[in-house]
């Protein structure tokens, strides 16, 4: 029992000294010379997690918000059709986990340890599917939107399934900061931050604002958490009309 009790403690401490350690090389990645961000005007978990992720690691960007996506198709920069997109140097990275784990390495703030890597690209997928789940809802008509939102929410719901993956996740990472993944800020926890704003921003008729607050604690602490960053704190004091 001693020897697991100490076997478990010592993974631990590996894993959270990797973890710090890995952040501090992206110094040495050799930064592209340009960089665009193509999507709109608007805080989308999606292309703020790429955003926000560079910004708190100081990379240079360019934050390219007044392009139509029918001005981009024209211009072959959306690959699979889809924003947000990046251009690297001239060649386009799009997909959000592929985006997130890119600005992320740039930034330092996306682990190199093969595991925790893993981990952050888990959260960001789990990002996604509680965004599908939402997604279906607006192809509805207006008088079915609020029923189909409220099963969503429900304790055995899709939206509570995925959301609870995420909770798992977060809970389980023994660090007293909140993050989900390691013992300092990732990608990941911008992204759930950020896809948490929009749930419990009001804006989703049928979603309650204190659904996340309520169900889902260890979120609620990551989102405190992320929220209290200087990076972040300066940046939405930049962006005052999406961050009031």
């Amino acid at each position: 029992m001693m020897f697991a009790t100490s076997m478990r403690a010592t993974r631990l401490t590996s894993t959270l000294l990797a973890s710090s350690v890995s952040m501090s090389s992206a110094a040495a990645l050799s930064r592209p010379a340009s960089i665009k961000l193509y999507y709109g005007d608007m805080p989308f978990w999606r292309a703020e997690v790429v955003r926000l992720g560079l910004f708190i690691g100081d990379v240079p960007f360019e934050d390219i918000r007044n392009l139509k996506r029918v001005d981009l198709i024209e211009q072959g920069k959306l690959p699979f059709g889809a924003v947000p997109v990046l251009e690297v140097d001239g060649n386009i990275l799009s997909q959000t986990q592929a985006m997130a784990a890119y600005a992320g390495k740039l930034a330092g703030i996306h682990p190199e340890d093969p595991w925790l890597a893993a981990k952050v690209d888990e959260c960001i997928n789990g990002c996604t599917d509680c965004t599908s789940d939402i997604g279906t809802t607006f192809r509805l008509p207006e008088d079915e939107k609020a029923a189909a939102r409220a099963a969503l929410i429900a304790p055995d719901g899709r939206l509570t399934l995925h959301l609870n993956g995420l909770e798992g996740i977060a809970a389980a990472n023994a660090v007293p900061a909140g993050f989900a993944v390691g013992d300092t800020l990732t990608v990941a926890d911008l992204a759930i931050w950020r896809l948490l704003g929009w749930l419990s921003s009001g804006v989703i008729d049928g979603i309650p604002e204190d659904y996340v607050t309520t169900t889902f604690p260890a979120l609620a602490k990551l989102v405190a958490a992320v929220d209290s960053h200087a990076k972040v704190i300066k940046w939405k004091q930049m962006h005052p009309k999406f961050y009031a």
